[in-house]
């Protein structure tokens, strides 16, 4: 783990996923290299630049151990597709089931964030209007899901269409406590969201190990993800708008390449 002075960004591990078949997807940074738990399984990835991994609700990856300080400022892109062979046309979630998630960390009980897909209650707590959005959640205090604070959930702001599905898209989650917000940046699609920390935010670091395909909440494996996941990218710090553009662009000139 390193800690990192305000306003920094720095790679702490990166996946490309350029292999092209095995249980193994290497850390170029840190060698944290994710396993596969399961039966592994690979499509061709964003752009067509490289691999990536099928997760299709079944096939998750972890790494040995955590990568980021959840108690510091950090940043979390993924390139994620939804496959509508398994959300159907418009999308539709299990009973009972309020996220997807592609990439999280965990924590001894739940994981500090998560980033991928939830439904969004429209109108405050108890309206039961329900919208699926691309989202980033920050997790208040391990060891409680009913803390003081509430959870954030930081999430674009158009809502996630049927049509989306079947298309890699980027998400660049945000923790930035220099300015006490979460934010998800989708350069795919031009979109962004963030919501702020409340008073009182408590900082606390979940570094068990890293998932891919799904996330860890009250001591279980949940939010299975539908679909397949891409290169994954770690930062400490904060990346910006720019930053999260910048990286679709060098994907963009791979493919040009």
């Amino acid at each position: 783990m390193s800690s990192v002075a305000p306003g920094n960004v720095r790679l702490e591990a990166s996946w490309p996923m350029t292999e092209t078949d095995g249980p193994t997807a290497a850390d170029l940074v840190s060698g944290n290299d994710l396993v596969c738990a399961d039966e592994p399984s690979r499509v061709e990835g964003p752009f067509g630049a490289s691999s990536a991994l099928r997760c299709a609700g079944r096939s998750t990856w972890a790494t040995s151990r955590g990568v980021l300080q959840t108690d510091q400022s950090f940043s979390v892109a993924a390139w994620v597709r939804l496959d509508s062979g398994l959300t159907g046309a418009d999308l539709t979630m299990d009973t009972d089931w309020f996220a997807w998630t592609a990439v999280a960390q965990s924590g001894s009980y739940h994981s500090p964030f998560y980033l991928g897909a939830r439904q969004i209650e429209y109108g405050g707590e108890g309206t039961g209007d329900y919208h699926l959005h691309w989202n980033f959640t920050v997790a208040p205090v391990d060891g409680s899901d009913d803390g003081p604070v509430d959870w954030i959930h930081a999430h674009s702001s158009q809502e996630l269409r049927g049509d989306q599905a079947d298309q890699w898209v980027l998400l660049v989650g945000v923790y930035d406590l220099e300015t006490e917000v979460a934010r998800i940046f989708v350069p795919t699609q031009d979109d962004h969201g963030e919501q702020p920390l409340p008073s009182g935010w408590p900082l606390w670091q979940g570094g068990e190990n890293v998932q891919i395909g799904q996330a860890w909440f009250r001591d279980e494996f949940v939010d299975k993800w539908p679909g397949d996941v891409g290169p994954v990218r770690f930062y400490s710090g904060v990346l910006d708008e720019e930053g999260a553009r910048q990286i679709l662009a060098e994907a963009q000139h791979r493919t040009e390449g």
